[in-house]
């Protein structure tokens, strides 16, 4: 006879309260509601929450496994800092996934997820026309999610999706960037992917993150980000 395992039951509440927590304040991070250095007391965030300090306590360990908080001197979370080597690591990292990204999805993509992803590129060019880069920069995370959908390959898509507060959080960091061009660069990741060309979506959209993100912290002035 199997014996009971000896577990908790799971406060599905106060679980579900901390996602909402994580949620409200990595928006408020990587939209710069919240900018680097701001301290982050408990108290402060429960109270102006209207919740308890348990859920905040947990979206604060969430974050920091994130790398978007870090502690100070006296164990106070504050928005973390970035310097240029984590800029670096969070550029070439989400470039290696996304190489993987694009291989996986030039022999998989259907014409009707090359019509959505068009869709997605008409919105772009609609948002630059009137100058609304933060729309703009959503549209960008709403097209690679949509690739990374079209892999079939669950554990990179959960990879991906762990890490995308933190190219969020890049892009807040490093702004402003090269948004202009974003819908040419799209669509030509679109057109590598409609052609089925897994070696060439893959250089493709190597060129396109990685060299825009060497752009962007090449331009940050020595006092943006800590040496």
């Amino acid at each position: 006879m199997s014996q009971d395992l000896k577990l908790s039951p799971v406060a599905a509440v106060r679980v579900k309260l901390s996602h909402s927590v994580f949620d409200t304040l990595c928006d408020a991070i990587v939209e710069g509601t919240l900018p680097p250095g701001e301290r982050l007391p408990e108290a402060r965030i429960a109270e102006a929450l209207n919740t308890s300090r348990m859920p905040v306590r947990e979206a604060l360990a969430q974050l920091e496994h994130r790398h978007l908080v870090e502690r100070d001197a006296n164990g106070t979370c504050v928005v973390a800092r970035w310097n240029r080597q984590h800029l670096w690591e969070v550029a070439t990292l989400r470039g290696a996934l996304e190489g993987l990204v694009v291989r996986l999805a030039a022999v998989q993509l259907t014409p009707e997820d090359a019509d959505h992803l068009e869709g997605v590129i008409t919105q772009m060019e609609r948002a630059l026309a009137r100058g609304d880069y933060e729309r703009l920069i959503h549209l960008d995370i709403q097209f690679h999610s949509y690739v990374w959908s079209c892999t079939g390959h669950r554990l990179l898509q959960e990879a991906l999706e762990d890490m995308k507060p933190q190219v969020r959080y890049f892009m807040y960091v490093t702004r402003p960037g090269d948004e202009e061009t974003y819908p040419e660069t799209h669509r030509e990741v679109l057109e590598v992917l409609r052609a089925g060309d897994a070696d060439r979506a893959e250089a493709v959209i190597r060129e396109h993150t990685l060299t825009t993100a060497e752009r962007a912290i090449a331009r940050l002035e020595p006092g943006d980000v800590p040496l």
